[in-house]
């Protein structure tokens, strides 16, 4: 079968069908999701049924895999891949239960001095009532409908990123990945060279120049500004799907539509990317 993508929305998102992994892909094919994934931001591969290691071995065709700090959530025969299970997650000091992803709209691993390219969902179990949606926005278009003047100021911009402060990353791997991390606000696709905003608010430490507080509160309000239905997608799960999405230039959200306790479980994995310009 022929491998083919098709529009999703008009923001973002492609849909390929004539792929099942198992049985590999040619070169031909895989040339066709690398431009889907490239046209389209977000890459959605459906009705796999693949082991952990057919899974490794399909993303590693995009990318060399990268070292995840969720230490207690990875593997362990795979520590490449972290299991998201909601019905494991405790709730917060506020008395909430937040499933991974669903704090913020966020970009992966901002803590890291190269954070990755590429992330990848495979959703193994969803909730039996529905819900558990992810939502994608394309932070190119979310750049393009600011003012020029607006975009000119964050272009000066710095984030300084910081590792979470949970229970899930070990004392070890807060000492690695915890050294402050500056990115550009605004950063350029090192392969298409057209600018984003790049921003995880929950790993934000403050903007360079300004104070925690004040960081914080620009972030809120250029969130509230942008994120908007035009740039977003909001993809419903089927158990077997594998989502790829660029982590360079879209930011993500799990929305919390669901009861945890039944057990959304999905394999992440992460593929490693270059210091941000």
């Amino acid at each position: 079968m022929t491998v083919t993508v098709t529009p999703l929305a008009n923001a973002l998102g492609g849909e390929a069908t004539g792929v099942d992994f198992r049985q590999g892909v040619t070169d031909a094919d895989l040339a066709v999701l690398k431009q889907g994934l490239s046209d389209h931001l977000v890459l959605v591969i459906r009705d796999q049924h693949l082991s952990p290691e057919q899974y490794l071995a399909a993303l590693r065709q995009f990318g060399d895999t990268m070292e995840q700090h969720l230490t207690e959530i990875l593997m362990k025969a795979h520590p490449e891949i972290a299991v998201l299970d909601s019905s494991k997650v405790g709730a917060d000091s506020n008395g909430k239960i937040y499933p991974a992803g669903s704090r913020d709209w966020h970009t992966d691993h901002t803590n890291h001095a190269k954070p990755p390219k590429i992330t990848a969902l495979y959703a193994v179990t969803l909730p039996k009532s529905g819900g558990g949606d992810t939502g994608f926005a394309n932070m190119h278009l979310a750049l393009e409908k600011l003012p020029p003047a607006q975009r000119a100021e964050m272009a000066t911009m710095n984030t300084v990123n910081k590792i979470e402060d949970k229970a899930y990353v070990s004392a070890a791997h807060k000492k690695k990945f915890g050294v402050l991390q500056s990115h550009p606000l605004i950063r350029t696709h090192p392969e298409t060279g057209r600018k984003s905003i790049y921003i995880h608010p929950g790993k934000l430490e403050r903007i360079e120049g300004m104070t925690p507080e004040a960081s914080h509160a620009f972030s809120d309000d250029l969130m509230e500004q942008v994120m908007q239905p035009d740039i977003i997608y909001r993809h419903e799960w089927r158990t077997g799907d594998i989502t790829l999405w660029d982590n360079r230039c879209v930011l993500h959200l799990a929305h919390r539509d669901y009861d945890p306790a039944e057990g959304r479980i999905m394999h992440r994995v992460l593929l490693k990317g270059d210091k941000p310009y």
